[in-house]
C-alpha cells in the first residue's frame, strides 16, 4: 500500500486540530475523512468506501457516551486504530489492533506512528 492509496479517518474533538491533522496528513499523500463525534466516526467507517486506519482522540465517545474503542474493534477487527491521548490518560490496554501515541506539540511523532501501522512508505516508529 503507498501513502496516496490509503485513507485515514481522522477522529478529533477540537476541530481546529481536527483540520490541521487533515491538512498534516493530506500533505503525507493520505485520503482523509474527518469526524468530530463517535457517530460520525461511526458512520465513515459504515461507508463503502474503506478506510484503511482510524486515528482516534480517546476523549471521543460512542453514541451512548462510552468508550469507542470497544465498539471499533468489535466492528472492525481488522481496522488498525491509532489512539491519540494526552499523557497520563488511561487508554483500552490489550485491545487488537490498537495503538497508543501521546499528544505532542507537533505531530511526527504521531505521522511516523501511522507510517509504521500501515507498513508504508518506509516509515520507521
Amino acid at each position: 500500500m503507498k501513502c496516496a492509496g490509503a485513507t485515514l479517518v481522522i477522529a478529533e474533538r477540537n476541530a481546529n486540530i481536527r483540520e490541521l491533522l487533515r491538512r498534516e496528513f493530506g500533505r503525507e499523500g493520505y485520503a482523509v475523512l474527518t469526524a468530530g463525534s463517535g457517530a460520525e466516526v461511526l458512520a465513515h467507517l459504515a461507508a463503502p468506501a474503506s478506510a484503511d486506519l482510524l486515528v482516534l482522540d480517546a476523549e471521543i465517545g460512542d453514541p451512548q457516551g462510552g468508550s469507542l474503542v470497544p465498539h471499533v474493534t468489535r466492528l472492525y477487527p481488522l481496522l488498525p486504530v491509532v489512539l491519540h491521548v494526552f499523557p497520563g490518560f488511561e487508554a483500552e490496554a490489550g485491545a487488537t489492533g490498537v495503538v497508543r501515541v501521546e499528544k505532542e506539540g507537533d505531530f511526527e511523532r504521531l505521522k511516523r506512528t501511522v507510517r509504521r501501522v500501515l507498513g508504508e512508505c518506509g516509515g520507521a516508529g
